[in-house]
């Protein structure tokens, strides 16, 4: 007949009661953090917005995880193991609690850095500095693990160091365009969600190329550029010459080709523009070059009438506020002059 009289003897009480009641025991102050901290959000107690919030909804369920490894590092201490086994086991467990602690700050940075890219009016995070990020909080992690086994990291670090060496010299360029990129979107001389518009085509491929790189957006633009109009001259129409037109045509396929997201098209036949606009998958925004661009765009103060020497003939002006400017100016300084400004109701 089978006995359950092992039930109560010493051998099953320390090998196994007592181990697995400290696990229930951690399991269940882990449940108890967990749930506190969960209620704490769900009914509003800790903004979402604040440091305190971020940390908590990164935490997530991994207090029942602390808490499980909490309670078989109690349950090693009663249980007698061989020294061997019982330091792996303490080893193990430590590496488990390392790679947990690491996922919650990696968390905790990804949401950090989109609540403060949300504050500043900005989209959530480029992946790539996150990714950054990430990487080097898990080769932390990663470092303290293998130094907790007693495993040398020494070697590696030798053996990185050489291959690294040789990827950096590979990619020498790109890194420093990733590293610019990331300085510049850091230091917000350009936030996220900014781009910037380069005159030319095939001689500014390269800097079109290392902007990109960098995870800036690039707008193109061809026909007059006005930032190198001493290379011409002249403000004339552009690419009126079959020679120009047919380089024109593959410069917008160039630069769409290497990523550009739209392309300005300025004083050029609207028949080249019509072409190019159909030719291509990205918009085009004409300046002077007809009505069949993807959509138009006018300088502020010529369509406003605030400048009156520039004249032509694409230019349509929907207000007229240099009269109106002048003859502000004009009505104040007779005020002025006639001592009727300011007046008893305009001083203190």
């Amino acid at each position: 007949m089978f006995s359950f009289d092992f039930l109560t003897s010493p051998v099953f009480r320390d090998l196994v009661l007592r181990p697995c009641l400290f696990v229930v025991v951690g399991l269940l102050i882990g449940w108890a953090v967990h749930y506190r901290l969960r209620k704490m959000i769900e009914i509003g107690r800790v903004a979402e917005d604040t440091l305190f919030g971020v940390l908590l909804r990164s935490v997530g369920k991994l207090p029942i995880v602390w808490g499980f490894l909490m309670g078989l590092n109690w349950a090693t201490r009663v249980v007698s193991l061989p020294p061997f086994a019982q330091g792996r086991l303490v080893n193990l467990l430590f590496a488990v609690l390392i790679w947990t602690v690491m996922t919650f700050l990696q968390r905790a940075a990804s949401q950090f850095f989109n609540l403060r890219m949300a504050s500043e009016g900005s989209p959530a995070s480029t992946s790539l500095l996150l990714n950054l990020v990430s990487a080097v909080i898990y080769l932390t992690g990663i470092i303290l693990v293998l130094d907790e086994f007693d495993i040398s990291i020494t070697p590696m670090i030798t053996a990185l160091g050489i291959g690294g060496m040789a990827i950096a010299l590979g990619l020498q360029e790109t890194m420093a365009n990733i590293f610019a990129g990331l300085h510049i979107l850091l230091t917000k001389q350009v936030r996220i969600g900014d781009n910037i518009k380069l005159e030319g085509g095939s001689e500014v491929i390269e800097s079109i190329d290392r902007i990109l790189s960098a995870g800036i957006p690039v707008m193109g633009h061809l026909g007059l550029t006005p930032q190198s109009i001493n290379k011409f001259g002249t403000y004339a129409v552009r690419a009126t010459s079959e020679e120009e037109a047919e380089q024109l045509r593959k410069n917008a396929l160039l630069l769409q080709e290497h990523g550009c997201f739209g392309l300005v098209l300025e004083k050029i036949p609207a028949s080249l523009a019509k072409e190019v606009t159909e030719s291509l998958e990205i918009p085009t925004i004409g300046i002077g070059a007809g009505r069949h661009t993807s959509g138009q765009v006018l300088v502020f103060h010529d369509m406003m009438g605030i400048t009156q020497q520039f004249t032509p003939r694409f230019l349509r002006r929907y207000l007229n506020l240099s009269e109106e400017i002048v003859g502000a100016i004009e009505h104040y300084i007779s005020d002025v002059k006639e001592n009727s400004f300011p007046n008893e109701s305009e001083q203190y």
